[in-house]
């Protein structure tokens, strides 16, 4: 038999999905939950904890235990061809793909810097840890809500003395300026990994607690020879869902995504 913590908890998510309580709705209190459940109320804070692990409650400082509130899910079809888009839309293909399923994109104004290479995106660039890179950073929005953010990292001898490396959006898009300036993109590779949100990421996407799982997609692009970007995005599980078409799909298929 599991502990008593366990099936509390068990009990509890149960309510939640069978819809005894809504998102937004408040849970009983620690105390009305030990009286209704025999279990003491060690218990009841336990089988409480593990669920807002899981994302299924909140904690609110002075308020009480909340069910969470989840917003709609967006499909983010990753095996699109990158920068493909439609060709009657304006954007590049995030904005395009939003605009597609009726919503409302928006990208931040990019954020430069110079930095020096980390060890996992020295090793992505192949270039030495602790070499300048420089990055652009951006936050994305669907509908006003806070999506994903991302941060591409170019090596330096690409970048120096270009858009790159310079405060603005890139019309054109970083894939046809790599072209203009020499690195054709001909490839890439994606590696998914996940965590809990950090501190800053958290406060982006307006969660509290212990902040919210996400899923991370390392993407490395490649010219004939050499990496040439690293795009790195962030994306909270609670909103997004990560999609790959593999082969020839029919079209009513994918737009099921």
């Amino acid at each position: 038999m599991p502990p008593k913590y366990q099936q509390l908890a068990d009990r509890l998510r149960k309510a939640i999905e069978d819809g005894r309580w809504a998102p937004g709705d408040q849970i009983p209190t620690e105390i009305e939950l030990r009286d209704s459940s025999g279990f003491s109320v060690n218990t009841v804070r336990e089988a409480i904890r593990q669920l807002v692990n899981q994302e299924l409650l909140e904690k609110r400082q002075g308020e009480g235990t909340f069910v969470r509130r989840r917003p709609d899910t967006f499909p983010v079809l990753l095996s699109d061809e990158e920068g493909r888009r439609a060709a009657d839309l304006p954007g590049d293909a995030y904005v395009s793909s939003v605009l597609l399923r009726g919503r409302r994109p928006e990208v931040g104004r990019p954020h430069v810097d110079v930095v020096e290479a980390r060890a996992d995106v020295a090793l992505r660039l192949d270039v030495k840890v602790g070499a300048k890179v420089v990055t652009r950073v951006q936050q994305r929005f669907v509908d006003g809500t806070p999506w994903s953010l991302q941060t591409s990292y170019y090596p330096m001898d690409i970048a120096d003395g270009t858009d790159l490396i310079r405060p603005g959006d890139i019309e054109r898009g970083t894939i046809r300026l790599l072209e203009d300036l020499g690195h054709p993109q001909v490839g890439y590779t994606d590696e998914l990994t996940a965590r809990m949100s950090y501190p800053d990421e958290s406060a982006f996407f307006g969660v509290t607690g212990a902040g919210v799982s996400v899923q991370v997609l390392w993407r490395t692009a490649f010219d004939a020879e050499r990496p040439i970007r690293l795009t790195v995005t962030v994306y909270p599980a609670d909103r997004n869902r990560l999609v790959y078409h593999i082969g020839s799909v029919p079209a009513k298929y994918r737009d099921r995504s």
